[in-house]
């Protein structure tokens, strides 16, 4: 037995354990000084490149900036007057009021924008991105129940007399069908109302299910004028409220009955002669897509059919379609990532067991609707600034300015897709009538 550290026994042990544990110990170190050199390496090279992006990439040259642009901060002044400036930055100042517009937002957008913005990407944009992929708060792409419900509230329950100051008096937040440009808006979205009728070839007493209906003016639409046995479904408990009220109003609550849920939890032993999903599609999620028509597939008879009016993109988006998309995906519409090209939505529809009936493009037909939009919008935002604040009537100057122009050149565009089931006994004799001559966008007689 070992009485010290120097005696045999121990220094016989000490060798041993060396020889055993000096290489692993060894190669600890090595790696851990690579780690290490590796760490300082990786921070000076991102460093690097995050200065190069931010004082070389994103200073994209001299620009009239100062001719349309008001600066009311030092140091966005300092860091942009004079040069160009990316979109999302602009949307930034002037959401956070330190800049304005020395000109109408939609006129400045519209007419002068290419003349001092570009569309690159910016920190604060990489940071929105990155969030997207994992569970937070900031995250979009969430679509289990609670987070739908958190999504559709945040947006349609802050107060119908917001949402009426710039939808007007149909109160119809979708992409209306004019017929001359001489229209209203309010004759626009009674236009696309009958046109989504006649698609369907809506009979009296037909049952007509609405899902996403909004403030339900499709459903009594579809009620008054056609007979149909209206239900509409939201998960806006605003407007479920505001849906209901103009039911009783204008004699209609025994046609128009109004769901407050997830299109999830539509009762499945329903079933109706024609369905209709009006720009809600989007909201789904693409991971969700399947189960949502599906879904419509179960609750639709087997001669019935199924009108999808859907918001999409181009193909071959270029950046500024993204820049767009991403603004409205980050402010306006969290969530909705189901806005594509058409070719997934048809895809889509044929997985579920649809067959296409037919496809029309409306996307010009919004540009001028969200024109409508924005002129409604501005003649009552000095009541809105009152009553929501400075920030949220910003958001919606550059929200609707910048839709105008998007729809306007094809950026984002608007589909309207008629489908039945795609079965053998689908009486497809229905589509070699005369009735089927209203079913199409500015054809005469409809």
């Amino acid at each position: 037995m070992s009485r010290t550290i120097a005696d045999p026994a121990m220094v016989i042990l000490a060798a041993v354990v060396s020889a055993v544990v000096s290489p692993v110990a060894f190669a600890l170190a090595c790696w851990y000084l690579g780690v290490c050199v590796a760490v300082i390496l990786g921070s000076v090279v991102l460093s690097s490149i995050g200065l190069w992006y931010k004082y070389v990439h994103l200073q994209d040259g001299a620009a009239p900036i100062d001719k349309y642009v008001e600066f009311k901060d030092s140091v966005a002044k300092q860091t942009w007057s004079g040069r160009r400036i990316p979109m999302s930055t602009l949307c930034s100042l002037y959401l956070a009021d330190k800049v304005s517009f020395k000109e109408d937002v939609l006129v400045v957008l519209r007419d002068h924008r290419d003349e001092f913005v570009n569309y690159k990407l910016t920190f604060d944009v990489f940071r929105f991105l990155i969030l997207q992929l994992f569970p937070n708060s900031e995250n979009s792409t969430m679509k289990d129940l609670k987070a739908t419900k958190k999504e559709i509230a945040e947006h349609y329950d802050r107060g119908n007399d917001w949402f009426e100051s710039f939808l007007g008096p149909r109160m119809v937040y979708t992409s209306g069908v004019y017929e001359g440009l001489d229209q209203s808006l309010e004759v626009a979205q009674d236009n696309k109302m009958s046109l989504i009728c006649d698609k369907l070839m809506l009979k009296s007493g037909q049952s007509f299910l609405d899902i996403g209906c909004g403030w339900g003016t499709l459903c009594r639409h579809a009620a008054k004028h056609y007979g149909a046995k209206a239900v509409g479904v939201t998960l806006s408990v605003e407007g479920a409220k505001y849906c209901r009220d103009a039911a009783k109003d204008q004699g209609l609550s025994e046609n128009v009955d109004i769901l407050c849920m997830d299109y999830r939890q539509i009762p499945k032993d329903v079933h109706f002669d024609k369905i209709a999903s009006i720009e809600m599609a989007e909201h789904v999620g693409l991971k969700n897509f399947q189960l949502y028509l599906r879904n419509v597939r179960d609750m639709l008879s087997d001669d019935g059919q199924f009108l999808m009016q859907v918001a999409g993109l181009r193909l071959g988006a270029n950046w500024e379609d993204i820049s767009w998309g991403l603004f409205m995906s980050r402010y306006i519409f969290p969530g909705a990532d189901a806005s594509t090209p058409l070719n997934w939505y048809v895809y889509q529809l044929e997985l579920a067991g649809f067959e296409v009936r037919s496809v029309e493009t409306i996307g010009r037909h919004y540009s001028h609707t969200l024109h409508g939009w924005y002129n409604h919008f501005q003649k009552n935002r000095e009541a809105m600034n009152k009553s929501y604040g400075g920030y949220l009537c910003r958001l919606w100057d550059f929200f609707l300015a910048w839709s105008v122009v998007a729809a306007g050149q094809g950026s984002a565009t608007c589909y309207q897709i008629l489908v039945n089931k795609n079965t053998n006994t689908f009486p497809r004799d229905v589509y070699c009538t005369k009735e089927v001559g209203k079913t199409s966008v500015g054809l005469k007689g409809r």
